[in-house]
């Protein structure tokens, strides 16, 4: 551990930079970090709904953006971690991480969901599930009585499960669809696209 705090660890130099400390020296802040997190009476948990609280209550506006997205978290040279599996277009060992942030019109960003997807570990169902976890989650930390929230998401999310999900939430949604995706009566996406009238 005295290694990565001293080799400058990218991802504890973040944690760091982020304290309100009065001490100078980055090693001093990282081992001050460390030595807070592996306090058996801190628990990841309740740090992370801190966090979910104050960046919600941050959220102005009738209409929130919720970006869901799904990114691999590579561990290359993992040899023996819990649950890892192959992720990501390279299928390298490691895991996914599912959020969902809300974004509202004066472009402030609130987290409404964070999760490691881990598709090796014992009692996990499907990313269908983890998903609708996901949309769950964030109405009930990002919406508000009278606020209206838009869900924005890339093809991986373009599932009838999802859209069915949030539209029976009174939500709206925006996917980016694959391009074999048939709609309305069969037909494609390109050839609805071109039946469309532009101004």
């Amino acid at each position: 551990m005295r290694g990565a705090l001293a080799a400058g660890s990218a991802r504890v130099s973040e944690m760091v930079a982020s304290l309100p400390s009065p001490l100078q020296n980055r090693f001093h802040q990282a081992k001050a970090l460390y030595r807070f997190l592996s306090n058996p009476r801190v628990e990841a948990e309740a740090l992370l709904d801190r966090v979910y609280q104050e960046s919600a209550t941050a959220l102005e506006g009738e209409e929130v953006l919720v970006l869901l997205d799904l990114s691999p978290v590579a561990k290359p040279y993992a040899r023996a971690l819990e649950g890892i599996a192959r992720v990501g277009k390279d299928r390298r060992p490691g895991y996914e991480l599912l959020t969902a942030l809300g974004l509202d019109p004066a472009g402030r960003l609130a987290l409404g969901y964070a999760h490691l997807v881990a598709y090796g570990e014992r009692g996990f169902a499907s990313l269908p599930k983890e998903v609708e976890g996901a949309i769950e989650a964030a109405r009930e930390r990002l919406g508000g009585v009278g606020r209206r929230l838009v869900y924005v998401a890339d093809r991986g999310f373009d599932d009838r499960k999802v859209f069915g999900q949030v539209l029976a939430l009174g939500e709206e949604f925006v996917v980016r669809v694959y391009r074999d995706r048939k709609l309305g009566e069969g037909g494609s996406l390109a050839k609805v696209a071109s039946s469309l009238a532009l101004p």
